[in-house]
């Protein structure tokens, strides 16, 4: 988005770690806890993510999501989008992982999963940064695609 930077904030630093720094906590959601170190590789997600998903509606802010797979976790992202004369950003929203690869429609799944969110507008890239699915680079308005096929193993 032209004209706007990304924020990190250490607000946000330190709520992401409060609220998805637990590991126990975090377990029982099936999630993995996110740590100080996280915060590094959020220059390399949105660089080269694997799925992004631009232009959701939740609860009347604009956000951007974003998820890339390090090592045996997957990192999503929300970036809030702030366009206004006094602000314009790319503000850091929330951050947490999960264990494995998250597919595209998972993370579809993942980011739909709000009764606040609208997703009329959204438009989503899969295959962006070396997904596994290997999908085109391109963005387009969200359609709904055929479930992925069993895993033969």
């Amino acid at each position: 988005m032209a004209g706007l930077t990304h924020e990190v904030t250490n607000y946000f630093k330190n709520h992401a770690i409060k609220r998805h720094g637990n590991a126990g906590t975090e377990k029982a959601r099936g999630q993995l806890a996110v740590s100080p170190a996280d915060f590094d590789k959020i220059a390399e997600i949105i660089k080269d993510p694997d799925c992004v998903i631009a232009n959701i509606r939740r609860n009347e802010e604009i956000m951007i999501v974003y998820s890339k797979k390090f090592g045996d976790a997957t990192i999503i992202y929300y970036e809030e989008v702030l366009d206004s004369k006094r602000n314009k950003a790319l503000r850091s929203k929330t951050i947490y992982k999960k264990a494995g690869v998250v597919k595209p429609d998972t993370f579809l799944k993942i980011v739909k999963n709000s009764a606040n969110t609208d997703m009329s507008e959204a438009k989503m890239a899969v295959g962006v940064g070396g997904n596994p699915d290997g999908e085109a680079k391109q963005f387009a308005r969200w359609k709904p695609r055929p479930p992925d096929p069993p895993d033969p193993t």
